[in-house]
């Protein structure tokens, strides 16, 4: 009989992901502060958005004087990346109403989380046990860094912001592995790096899903 209880390496990783997440949520909420906004703000992005690379865009664009209103459709546009999340995770959530809150916590590590497991089962408990640990430490670690924001000159100097993606990294690793996953990662890359110069920060990265087609026609 498989097993439908995560395991404490799985609930391990998924606890310092979570950890790693509220980092980069210290992050926001200092340069929320170095800009003299006020917590709300941050904060309420941090519960409702719960997407790192929109809000960071959004914070930035409001503290430069830009349209809220255009400031939050470029949000938008970076969180499209949420469009393919949903038709890959779709199959293993229940169709009922917490289908909603699904939906809200889902986010880059949730799913990665969730598609890693072997059974729907076990896909849907990571999911949901990545996603809400996200959910409640990501705003936590807004709250702090708005408040260390105030207290410290140059929190950035601390490099907190690099924890989040070198633990990524770390455990997407193993999915390497497979030679068409890291062929499309690779080339996926080259797509986001080309891109960077001439885009704003967040839109690169939909660039490298174009890796996808790509492969598609060339294989």
């Amino acid at each position: 009989m498989m097993k439908n209880r995560l395991d404490y390496d799985l609930l391990k990783a998924i606890a310092l992901i979570a950890l790693a997440t509220s980092l980069v949520g210290v992050s926001l909420g200092s340069i929320a502060a170095s800009f003299n906004l006020p917590l709300w703000i941050p904060l309420l992005l941090s519960l409702t958005v719960l997407a790192g690379a929109a809000e960071f865009t959004f914070i930035g664009m409001i503290a430069t004087g830009a349209n809220p209103i255009f400031a939050a459709l470029t949000g938008i546009l970076i969180n499209l990346r949420h469009l393919p999340f949903g038709l890959s995770v779709h199959a293993f959530l229940e169709k009922n109403t917490l289908r909603f809150l699904a939906i809200h916590i889902m986010n880059d590590e949730s799913v990665m989380f969730g598609l890693n497991q072997k059974s729907p089962e076990l896909q849907r408990a990571a999911y949901w046990a990545s996603g809400l640990a996200i959910g409640i430490l990501w705003p936590i670690g807004v709250i702090i860094g708005f408040i260390l924001g105030h207290n410290i000159a140059d929190i950035q100097a601390l490099g907190i912001d690099a924890a989040f993606p070198a633990i990524l990294f770390a455990l997407i690793f193993p999915l390497l592995k497979n030679k068409t996953t890291r062929k499309r990662a690779v080339l996926g890359a080259i797509f986001a790096m080309l891109f960077t110069p001439i885009l704003p920060t967040g839109l690169p990265v939909l660039m490298s899903l174009f890796a996808l087609l790509f492969w598609r026609a060339t294989a």
